[in-house]
């Protein structure tokens, strides 16, 4: 192996180690005020007492003291040796600390008013820089943020409470009886921490338990596997003896599914199996033989009650330590001989000396006899490529569990985060890598947060610290190329790899890691890929910062040295420049990869990469020229985001704007503005938008950018479609078409820029009733890019279905909108995947009244609100208006009338009529008439402020529907005519209707 970048990883450092601590700040209430009414001798002993204290009861929970200083106390878990527990271990101590310190009495009088002593307890877990200590500084000197904040929830807890974070514990929380849930705003950190005040333990002794008291996830899958332990169940009740074990890494699920097949056994009342169980646990205060004691407490009676007993039943509970293990082998044995035995055990892997020796023992035993005993076992695999026959589960036939597939983690994900848009789900599923228990927590972090994942960041410390400990008790060899992997990357080269490690595909150290399910060849031949993203996050966040920046320097020469496609290129180079500081590169490097993925309108990677060429300015030497090439890279970034704006977006381009005004360019600013205005037109921000697009149009035409005011009149009549101002619109964007149809062979952004505002005119006239033109001119946009799966595509057909909903073809409505959203997430372009959602579900329900409608279109209204909402929102409020009030629930109807009203002030009447409506129906459903007409009457002032036919039949209709007065037949009558002008089918069947 070559020593130079691969052992960058392991290499000394003065800086210190990068570790993941659990930290425990521990200090004494109203220490203080004691100090002045206690002689200096009383108040020494009761420190040394203290003292005492600390070190006899921090490093039996497996933590090490850091410093003591006074009456205050730092303990860290997770040194030398991270554990998966450590947050659970920590808090454990501060509990027994707790109770401890209440008992201490302190020499000397005392004041009347004396409540004895207690402590206050922080407990956090982080990233910390640890270096060795001296007498100043304590045995270890801890550097990072995570210490500071132990020490503030240390301060944040009164008297006798102990306050835990939700990252140190995470679902170990559930091994203690917890206050709910709180946010805490600490002094010097920036968001609010979510933690815990831990009252005492919980009777929780397995993380299976623990989840069941959270509440479990959903059970997916595994139904070979289940099929596989029943048919052993079978051969059991038949006679036989046989040892099956679980084998599958940290939470993929072994206890779960080994739960599951138990509760199935359990309920087959035909069949006469008794059922033994018990669990190994890694915790200092495991016993030996612990699962089978387990078993051995749990048999209060047997049967039909102790007197039918076995007798080996009360020698084994007689039993000397001695003589336990060949007293609980009879015991089980005698059992087996009267019924079938099913006998399980959790977590093997922790099992101590003699309880592995009683389950071997057992199932030599059962086998000879000829004993129907089903022995199952549930373990991680050993590290290293072979396990050492007999060791653990090494006799018992294995049933390797994989990781769920990509269909049974999206439905786990769909399970866990019903609203939560398909985004957000898909990272969790990428992070996840089909692991039951990352799923698990990813989701509920992405619940709490309510904005999804953050990029390179990991779920808690506690979930941290399970990956870690993982990559601690690897051999160092293994353990030094996995970091050297993170580093590179998710998806691992392996040429690249084997140039800075040395180990190729086949080496054993890969071939282990493989096996432990750390990393496996990808898709493409000639690479790897982490077998988890979470894990890869956790691994690389942990590896130093000096040894990550001088491998990602290593990597991105080694890259350049090897050359290759050159969009990947660009894309691994802007990386790893970044990652080593390389600011300049990193700017240069990522610009070109937005560039070339922009040309093949790879719009979400354009974005990405633009917004790190942008990153990357922000640390080089502020200067004109710096200026200038940040404008032209915002610019780009507009055309990249036009069909998936955000309003981080919109704040880019603003400060372009400023930056423009400030260096006094005209065709700057001008171009600035009407990148402003396309970029706010995508969100929604009409009137505003407006504003800039005037603003662009003006300052063009002062500098001469010919260019630029060819381009300007197909914006202008989107915004002013958008508005609403359809005889403004209209002119704008047929001189918009007969512009860009002579451009448009020559390039694809012309002839994107064609189909949209062909698209605009389309939903135009159907808006006005036209709608044979419109499904003519939406042939037309649609034509170039029909089954394409491009961006455009999804817009057209989403406008193409709100069209078509409003024609009443409710059928292909929905099958537009299917394109729409499906083509959406495909291309990452939210206001699509959106919009395509709702007009589905709406389509939904106008055909089939169908229920989950109106929860599609909350989600779909949820999805797009981070993002500042979107183009034409009063839809979506419209849709949930009508919905609501047809069904009766009048206070979410009112909030959505009032939201689409909202969004009309903005210039956003699209679903003003729509709203109208629906507050008119709610009024006529208390009887108050008046008030429905006046609603009805705002209905039609809507719908005629659009020159919109179609609403005008719709209102109608509604009026006849609530027979207000007399002239209800007259409507009817109106309405059905109209319906049949226009092809309005559904709406007709409607209105035919007795």
């Amino acid at each position: 192996m070559t020593e130079s970048p691969a052992s960058t990883v392991v290499s000394s450092n003065a800086v210190g180690q990068r570790r993941l601590l659990t930290l425990l700040f521990v200090d004494l209430s109203g220490s203080t005020a004691m100090a002045e009414w206690m002689e200096a001798e009383h108040y020494a002993a009761m420190l040394a007492g203290l003292r005492t204290l600390y070190e006899r009861i921090v490093p039996h929970h497996g933590g090490v003291i850091a410093r003591i200083q006074g009456d205050g106390m730092l303990a860290v878990f997770g040194h030398p040796e991270v554990r998966e527990d450590d947050g659970r271990r920590a808090t454990e101590a501060a509990l027994e600390l707790h109770a401890a310190v209440r008992d201490i009495v302190p020499p000397g009088p005392k004041p009347a008013d004396f409540a004895g002593l207690a402590l206050h307890s922080g407990i956090h877990a982080g990233i910390v820089l640890v270096n060795e200590g001296d007498q100043m500084r304590g045995r270890f000197e801890l550097l990072g943020n995570a210490p500071n904040i132990a020490a503030r929830l240390s301060e944040a807890a009164r008297r006798d409470e102990i306050i835990a974070s939700e990252e140190s514990l995470g679902l170990q929380s559930q091994f203690f009886e917890t206050g709910p849930r709180f946010s805490l705003q600490l002094r010097g950190r920036a968001t609010p921490l979510a933690a815990y005040r831990v009252h005492g333990r919980a009777p929780v002794g397995r993380r299976f338990e623990a989840s069941v008291r959270r509440g479990l996830a959903p059970f997916v899958g595994r139904r070979g596997e289940l099929a596989a332990l029943d048919a052993a169940l079978a051969r059991t009740l038949a006679g036989q003896s046989q040892w099956l074990g679980i084998r599958a890494g940290a939470g993929v699920g072994k206890t779960r599914l080994t739960e599951e097949f138990l509760r199935l056994a359990a309920d087959q009342a035909d069949q006469a199996i008794q059922i033994h169980r018990g669990y190994c646990e890694s915790y200092l205060s495991a016993e030996p033989l612990q699962p089978f004691l387990q078993m051995l407490r749990a048999m209060d009676a047997y049967d039909g009650g102790l007197t039918d007993a076995p007798p080996e039943l009360f020698a084994a509970r007689q039993s000397a330590p001695a003589q336990r293990a060949d007293a609980l082998l009879a015991l089980l044995l005698a059992l087996a001989r009267r019924t079938p035995q099913l006998v399980c055990i959790d977590d093997l892997q922790w099992a101590d000396d003699a309880s592995l020796r009683l389950l071997h023992r057992l199932r030599s035993a059962a086998s000879a006899q000829g004993l129907p005993l089903l022995l199952l076992s549930a373990s991680r695999p050993a590290p290293g490529l072979v396990a050492l026959p007999g060791a653990n589960d090494g006799d018992a036939d294995i049933i390797e569990l994989p990781p769920l597939t990509e269909a049974e983690a999206a439905r786990a994900v769909q399970q866990l985060l019903p609203q939560t848009d398909p985004f957000i789900a898909s990272e969790v599923q990428r992070h996840a890598g089909g692991n039951p228990l990352f799923i698990e927590e990813l989701c509920h972090a992405a619940a709490d947060s309510g904005s999804g994942l953050v990029e390179g960041q990991s779920s808690s410390a506690w979930l941290a610290a399970l990956v870690e400990s993982r990559v601690g008790r690897l051999p160092p060899a293994q353990a030094q190329l996995v970091r050297l992997a993170a580093v590179i990357g998710n998806v691992i080269p392996v040429w690249l790899l084997k140039a800075l490690s040395g180990r190729g595909e086949r080496h054993p150290d890969v071939l282990a890691l493989a096996a432990q399910d750390f990393i496996f060849p990808d898709q493409r031949p000639g690479h790897l890929r982490f077998k988890h993203g979470i894990t890869r996050d956790v691994v690389y966040e942990a590896t130093g910062l000096h040894a990550r920046q001088a491998l990602h320097r290593h990597i991105s020469a080694a890259l350049s040295a090897h050359g290759g496609a050159e969009d990947q290129l660009h894309e691994q180079l802007a990386y790893h420049d970044a990652a080593a500081n390389d600011w300049p590169a990193a700017a240069r490097h990522a610009e070109a990869a937005g560039d070339q993925a922009l040309a093949v309108s790879a719009l979400d990677r354009a974005k990405k990469q633009f917004r790190a060429a942008l990153a990357a300015l922000e640390f080089l030497p502020d200067a004109a020229d710096h200026q200038r090439r940040w404008i032209a890279i915002a610019q780009r970034l507009g055309m990249a985001c036009v069909f998936d704006a955000s309003q981080d977006d919109l704040r880019v381009l603003k400060h372009a704007a400023a930056l423009a005004h400030a260096i006094g360019d005209p065709g700057l600013i001008a171009r600035t503005e009407y990148w402003l205005a396309y970029v706010g037109y995508a969100l929604g921000e009409t009137r505003d938008s407006l504003h800039h697009a005037q603003a662009a149009v003006e300052t063009a035409q002062r500098c001469g950018d010919h260019a630029l005011l060819a381009q300007l009149p197909g914006t202008v009549g989107q915004l002013r479609a958008a508005a609403a101002d359809y005889a403004s619109a209209l002119p704008m964007l047929d001189l918009a078409i007969e512009r860009q149809r002579i451009r448009a062979s020559k390039s694809a952004v012309n002839q994107i820029g064609l189909s949209f505002s062909l698209c605009c005119r389309a939903y135009v006239l159907g808006d006005q009733g036209r709608f044979e033109q419109a499904h003519e001119v939406f042939a037309e946009a649609l034509a170039p890019f029909d089954g394409s799966g491009h961006a455009v595509e999804a817009s057209i057909q989403g406008w193409r279905a709100a069209v078509l909903l409003w024609q009443g073809r409710w059928a292909e409505a929905r099958e537009a909108a299917a394109v729409a959203n499906r083509v959406g997430a495909q291309v990452r372009s939210m206001f699509t995947c959106a919009m395509g959602h709702a007009a589905g579900a709406y389509g939904a329900w106008m055909q089939d009244a169908d229920p989950a409608a109106r929860q599609h279109i909350l989600d779909a209204t949820a999805w797009l609100a981070p993002r500042g909402g979107g183009l034409y929102s009063s839809f979506q409020h419209g849709w949930l208006a009508d919905i609501l009030a047809t069904q009766g629930d009048a206070g979410a109807a009112r909030h959505h009338v009032a939201l689409a009203l909202r969004r009309g002030r903005r210039h956003d009447w699209i679903g003003g009529a729509m709203a109208y409506r629906a507050a008119a129906r709610l009024a006529a459903g208390v009887g108050d008439t008046d008030r429905a007409r006046r609603y009805l009457g705002l209905a039609r002032g809507a719908g005629e402020q659009r020159n919109s036919a179609h609403e005008a039949a719709v209102t109608a209709l509604l009026e006849a529907e609530l027979r207000l007065d007399d002239g209800w037949q007259a409507a009817l009558d109106q309405a059905r005519r109209e319906f049949e002008r226009l092809g309005m089918t559904g709406f007709l069947e409607r209105a035919l209707r007795p």
